[in-house]
């Protein structure tokens, strides 16, 4: 097959890192020649800004030396004059007293030079300053021509190029999430805990995938802490037998355990493949490229003995399970939950097998960073490089007013962007019989009078501003549900619903024993979360009129 990726390993090695590379350098001069930015202008007036700043900072490094001087000097006039009055009211001591004041005098005299010195030179510093930033200003003009250009799509349009079997779409369709429901078991989106962030869907060699970052809400418990100190009197015998008393004190310490909302994010990859189709399993990651050859020979040795207890108990109690003939994937990989040996031998064949083995033990790409879920023709990959990436490639991230900065942050982002999504979907490539093109169509797709997901309905509720949907009372982030109400023409109506939290302060005292043999309360301070709805209709379609925000051609507006 043409463009196959027989090894995701060594093929991103000796194959695609250079041939995207060379793509993202070609990309960018022709960026660079649309823009006309001159470099060698750029470079003479950064310099020049570099200088200039640099000048500026040491005026202001010097009148932060001289501010240092006074603040001492002030110190020691003070407790100069704070000694002398003791010594004339203690012992008396007048001529150590008019040595004092002298000291006081003289430095009085420095302050007296410092404040004009400092103000002066805080004159310089603004000056300097100022033609610093107009120097910087000047670099921001010069590049604003090539730092426009930057798409967040360019990351996406060189990864196609560079594998032509990607072919990414810039919206989640229903049709597509038809395809997926009713030809890949994938699951119905009916997480009431979760909100969908941002997706990310397309097709490898027609093979449907979707990118999905969501933010998920958990219920969970917070400890709150509180504090009281107390005081009493005792009394005590000394050494020679005579009582006395004495003041004490403790602070005693409490603690309650209260409901609180969790709120974190995490993205995942589905990727859709006929293979397998009856086939279960999971498997989680367990960072092998962190560990020495050795503790992971000593780890394959101690899981075939426990591959071989499994296989007899299944043999006894008549279950289907058989281990691999490549006992070091079989420990390594440890999908031993697996429902169909004959299907799971079918997609890990001999190459395949070697092909997930040289990516746990690598350290090329992310290593063992992945769970790797399949349910029947759904899998599921969750690595732990995507969950700090953006699913699209920011553009601001490469701008800059250099442009040396800007070409090294262009090439970097884009190379690393291209790796982290490559590796991504590396688990999936490394089975040759998921890069096959699918039979379509399994069941054929009714046509929709609904033109987008709810997944993107989300989306685009989650980018807007969230004072528009959310209650007002609200002092959390929401979890925002979707659920298509209509449609007409190319727009879809949709009621959208916030669910968050109103805060209420609370106290709650507690009794605890202080040193005194008394029960004292401790008050302890807590947040009690109310749960708040708030629904708000929101039209979603390509019109931009009245939008509130857009991705990728498409619109959101709240109805009023």
């Amino acid at each position: 097959m043409d463009n196959m990726i027989f090894n995701p390993l060594e093929d991103y090695e000796k194959t695609y890192k250079e041939r995207h590379n060379g793509h993202v350098e070609a990309f960018f001069k022709e960026l660079e020649d649309k823009s006309r930015v001159n470099a060698a202008e750029n470079r003479a007036t950064v310099a020049k800004y570099r200088a200039q700043q640099e000048k500026a900072d040491k005026v202001r490094k010097k009148a932060g030396l001289l501010k240092g001087l006074r603040i001492t000097a002030i110190v020691v006039m003070v407790i100069s004059v704070l000694i002398a009055i003791l010594l004339f009211i203690i012992a008396q001591i007048l001529p150590g007293v008019l040595l004092l004041v002298l000291a006081g005098a003289l430095l009085a005299i420095v302050l007296a030079v410092l404040g004009p010195r400092i103000k002066n030179l805080n004159q310089i510093y603004e000056q300097e300053n100022a033609a610093a930033q107009q120097l910087l200003q000047t670099c921001w003009q010069q590049m604003e021509p090539l730092n426009r250009l930057f798409g967040n799509w360019d990351g996406i349009s060189l990864l196609e190029k560079t594998i032509p079997r990607f072919d990414f779409q810039p919206a989640f369709s229903v049709t597509q999430e038809k395809d997926m429901l009713d030809n890949y078991n994938f699951q119905p989106y009916d997480d009431e805990e979760h909100s969908v962030l941002d997706t990310l869907s397309g097709t490898y060699n027609a093979n449907p995938f979707l990118y999905e970052r969501r933010l998920v809400h958990e219920m969970g418990l917070e400890t709150y802490h509180g504090q009281k100190t107390i005081y009493w009197t005792e009394s005590y015998r000394d050494s020679n037998g005579r009582r006395q008393t004495r003041r004490r004190s403790q602070t005693l310490h409490a603690t309650v355990t209260k409901p609180k909302p969790f709120y974190r994010t995490e993205t995942k990859l589905y990727y859709g493949a006929q293979a397998g189709p009856d086939l279960s399993f999971t498997r989680d990651n367990k960072h092998l490229e962190n560990k020495s050859d050795r503790a992971i020979d000593a780890m394959v040795r101690k899981g075939e003995r426990k591959l071989q207890k499994k296989a007899e108990k299944a043999l006894e109690n008549n279950q289907n399970f058989m281990g691999m003939t490549n006992t070091e994937f079989d420990v390594l990989f440890d999908a031993l939950d697996r429902d169909h040996e004959v299907q799971f031998r079918l997609l890990f064949t001999p190459l395949a097998q070697t092909n997930m083995v040289d990516l746990l033990r690598s350290e090329t790409g992310y290593g063992d960073d992945f769970d790797f879920y399949k349910k029947r023709r759904m899998n599921t990959i969750v690595t732990e490089h995507s969950q700090h990436r953006d699913l699209l490639l920011s553009p601001k991230s490469m701008q800059s007013y250099d442009y040396d900065e800007v070409k090294t942050k262009f090439r970097n982002c884009h190379n690393e962007y291209f790796r982290s999504i490559y590796f991504d979907f590396a688990p999936l490539l490394a089975l040759p019989v998921y890069q096959e093109r699918p039979v379509h169509s399994l069941h054929p797709l009714p046509e929709n009078y609904q033109r987008y997901s709810i997944r993107e309905y989300e989306v685009l509720a989650n980018a807007m501003d969230s004072h528009q949907l959310v209650h007002p009372r609200s002092r959390t982030k929401a979890i925002l549900k979707a659920i298509h109400t209509s449609s007409q023409g190319s727009t879809d109506t949709v009621r959208v619903t916030a669910y968050s939290y109103d805060t209420i302060p609370r106290v709650d005292v507690v009794a605890v024993l202080g040193g005194d043999g008394r029960m004292h309360g401790v008050p302890v301070h807590w947040q009690e979360y109310l749960p708040l709805e708030a629904r708000n209709e929101v039209y979603i379609g390509t019109d931009s009129k009245n939008a509130n925000i857009h991705k990728h051609g498409l619109y959101a507006r709240v109805s009023k």
